[in-house]
């Protein structure tokens, strides 16, 4: 008599393997981190932005206040701490299966202009038509505050562009 095959087995006796059974979640590399750090530049104390939004470390503002002080290493885990929502958003919005370069390119990507703006993007409309290469398009040509110098934006973008595109071997 046949039982009903029960937990992994279950898995193996359908030809999937138990890591088909989920999808992957990613985090930020140390690639990725390299890339926003890079761009957002370390503040050892609050400054305030042109807008007038607090910003310390590495582009934090939700707890910075004047006279704030923080180490690189602090400043390291605010960062960290900064990229938890954008992190899941991209595990649980973007359907389509991205390599770490992509997932990299779209965190920094959306740390710089926001989660909100990101939600409403054209990038995230080509992500969601699957059509990658749209996406990487709309990235590079995607408009933002007129804050930083515009050809710190025009290399910031083409870095995410260059790191999106980049062979997932490489």
């Amino acid at each position: 008599m046949l039982r009903p095959a029960q937990g992994e087995n279950a898995r193996f006796e359908l030809g999937q393997s138990v890591s088909a059974a989920a999808p992957q979640r990613r985090k930020v590399s140390r690639e990725g981190l390299l890339l926003i750090k890079s761009f957002e530049g370390f503040r050892p104390r609050t400054v305030l932005r042109r807008d007038g939004t607090p910003v310390i470390g590495y582009g934090h503002s939700r707890s910075a206040r004047p006279g704030a002080v923080v180490s690189e290493a602090e400043a390291e885990l605010l960062l960290q701490y900064d990229l938890m929502p954008i992190v899941a958003l991209l595990n649980e919005r973007v359907r389509l299966p991205l390599n770490q370069h992509q997932f990299d390119a779209l965190a920094s990507f959306i740390f710089s202009i926001g989660l909100e703006r990101f939600q409403t993007s054209d990038v995230l409309e080509k992500l969601d038509a699957d059509a990658l290469p749209e996406a990487a398009d709309a990235l590079s040509a995607w408009p933002e505050r007129a804050s930083p110098p515009v050809d710190a934006l025009y290399r910031r973008r083409s870095a995410e562009r260059a790191l999106f595109d980049t062979a997932p071997d490489q």
